[in-house]
């Protein structure tokens, strides 16, 4: 469960990334909410991978 939703905001964050360019006076938020996003999947990641030991 832990690696789906690390993969899940992973994939997110890079698609936001790729079309924040599209939110136009917003793109700074947008930008901002992809690396939230993609710190929090490898975050979760991380806290996952003791999990596999």
């Amino acid at each position: 469960m832990l690696m789906v939703a690390s993969a899940v905001c992973l994939v997110t964050g890079v698609g936001l990334a790729a079309q924040a360019h599209r939110f136009g006076a917003r793109s700074t938020h947008a930008e901002s909410l992809a690396g939230v996003l993609l710190i929090l999947g490898l975050a979760l990641i991380g806290f996952g991978l003791p999990v596999f030991r």
